[in-house]
């Protein structure tokens, strides 16, 4: 069974395709990079590992300060 490029599961995409996936700018990607997502230069050209950058996100994802200080209020309820 063959499957061709557009049923497999997306590997290393473009900066542009990430940004369009993410719903931002290159230009924060480049940002994003400096702080450490994970990344291939091959040449000039930047690339991106789909399941790598997912997993860099959840890891370095921040709540909101409201979401925040709503589970701090319900820990101190509990206690």
């Amino acid at each position: 069974m063959n499957q061709d490029a557009t049923t497999s599961k997306p590997g290393w995409i473009s900066e542009k395709e990430l940004a369009l996936h993410l719903h931002i700018s290159v230009r924060h990607l480049v940002n994003l990079r400096k702080s450490g997502l994970p990344h291939i230069l091959l040449g000039s050209t930047v690339r991106y590992d789909l399941a790598e950058v997912e997993a860099f996100v959840r890891a370095n994802r921040r709540l909101s300060s409201h979401v925040e200080r709503q589970k701090r209020r319900a820990a101190l309820r509990s206690a």
